[in-house]
C-alpha cells in the first residue's frame, strides 16, 4: 500500500492524517491537522440532521437555517479541501481517503476538483468515524482494504506480521 492522506469530516470537525506503511514500530496513521469549522462551532450547531421550523412536529425544513447551514458546511468543505491539498503537496503524497458523514461527503464533492488531478487516487467513505481514535480508523479503513492491517503485539513484546 501507497502513502496516503487520511481526512476524518463531519459538519463541525475534520481530522486530517497522514498514513505510512511500513516498519511496524511506529503507528501508521499521524494526526496533521485538526480542522474546526467555525460557524458551527459558535453557534454549537454540530449535527448534520436537517432543522425544523419551532413548533414543527412533521419534518418541514426551516429555509433560512436550512440555508445557512448549508452556506457553513460549503464553506467549512473548502477550507478541508484546500487543507487536504496542501497536505498532499507538502508530503508528495499520491492517495487521499475521504471518511465524512453522508452530508458533508456530498458538500465535499462539491468542492474537490483539486483532488481529482492526474496521480492522485482519491477514494471515498461515508461513514461517520469522528468519533474513532486513530487505532480504531485504522483498523476500520484497513478491513476495507484501504490501508495495510496494523501488527499486533504477541505476548512477550513481538509483534505479529
Amino acid at each position: 500500500m501507497q502513502r496516503a492522506c487520511i481526512a476524518i469530516v463531519d459538519a463541525a470537525h475534520a481530522r486530517l492524517y497522514s498514513y505510512e506503511p511500513g516498519d511496524n514500530n511506529e503507528p501508521g496513521l499521524r494526526e496533521e491537522r485538526d480542522l474546526v469549522s467555525p460557524g458551527r462551532q459558535a453557534h454549537g450547531m454540530f449535527s448534520d440532521h436537517p432543522a425544523r421550523a419551532p413548533g414543527d412536529n412533521h419534518g418541514t425544513k426551516d429555509d433560512h437555517r436550512g440555508d445557512h447551514l448549508h452556506e457553513l458546511d460549503l464553506r467549512f468543505a473548502r477550507d478541508v479541501v484546500g487543507e487536504i491539498e496542501r497536505l498532499v503537496h507538502e508530503r508528495g503524497l499520491a492517495h487521499v481517503i475521504v471518511v465524512a458523514t453522508p452530508k458533508m461527503l456530498g458538500e465535499l464533492r462539491q468542492v474537490d476538483e483539486p483532488l481529482r488531478k492526474d496521480g492522485i487516487v482519491l477514494d471515498e467513505v461515508q461513514q461517520d468515524l469522528a468519533w474513532l481514535t486513530p487505532p480504531q480508523i485504522h483498523d476500520h479503513l484497513a478491513a476495507m482494504s484501504l490501508l495495510e492491517p496494523r501488527a499486533r503485539a504477541l505476548p512477550g513484546g513481538r509483534r505479529a506480521p
